[in-house]
């Protein structure tokens, strides 16, 4: 499957995600004397619930009216609690050219990392791409969640090195082998939109910028003294879509 089509494929999903947990936002209040309101709830505090019974009405009632029962009141939270321990599943659609053509592989990153009160995200991850080689990054993975809505806006910086599978492609080097891959260092930085439930998992969809230093050594002969070394610089563009579990 082409990149371009993956990445139709990774938008229309989010977008049905995002469709699907708007429709869940209708609760219930069960009164005190029993009487049942339905709507969407808007805000919350220690004293009362502001709620949308209609398009065009709003109530405000006090929580000393409301029944324990009411389920809104166990289900509702006006923020979300991004905080604590995570691990992050990602697939991303990497483009760019070459000399001849544009080139697109796929990236599949697995990650974990510890969330402060502050929207601060520290972690580590690694993963497994294709670009000349089979590439493993291993990796520290810096985010940022500015706000604490379901929908928050979010940054990422992704920088360590990437350790390589295999040999170089012998068709664009014909005339040496180079058995020798010594890797080298990677960065990614990005940005997106992260939907969250309530109970704080969450998918996400964003675009960054990719950077991948990959270098071939063959040593000819040790009485020789002569060291042949390829350098391939890899500089793409991602669209990127993932799941949060907390």
């Amino acid at each position: 499957m082409k990149p371009v089509k993956i990445t139709a494929v990774i938008i229309a999903i989010a977008i049905t995600a995002s469709l699907s947990a708007q429709k869940s936002r209708k609760q219930t209040v069960v009164l005190n004397g029993g009487s049942r309101l339905t709507g969407t709830i808007l805000a919350a505090d220690q004293d009362s619930l502001k709620m949308r019974i209609t398009s065009s009405r709003m109530i405000t009632l006090k929580k000393s009216d409301i029944s324990m029962s009411s389920p809104a009141l166990a289900i509702e939270k006006p923020v979300i609690d991004r905080g604590g321990y995570s691990i992050r599943l990602s697939a991303s659609s990497l483009t760019g050219h070459d000399d001849e053509e544009n080139i697109g592989s796929m990236s599949f990153h697995f990650s974990n990392g510890y969330t402060f009160r502050n929207g601060l995200s520290l972690g580590i991850g690694t993963g497994y791409e294709e670009l000349d080689v089979t590439v493993m990054p291993l990796y520290a993975d810096l985010r940022y969640h500015p706000l604490k809505t379901r929908v928050s806006p979010f940054a990422w910086i992704k920088s360590g090195w990437s350790f390589t599978f295999g040999k170089l492609d012998e068709g664009q080097y014909y005339y040496y082998d180079f058995p020798d891959s010594r890797g080298g260092p990677m960065f990614n930085a990005g940005a997106g939109i992260e939907l969250a439930s309530w109970r704080s998992n969450a998918v996400n969809i964003g675009v960054g910028y990719r950077y991948q230093k990959i270098t071939y050594k063959y040593d000819h002969n040790p009485s020789e003294q002569i060291i042949n070394e390829i350098i391939t610089r890899f500089n793409r563009f991602e669209v990127q879509f993932g799941f949060v579990f907390r």
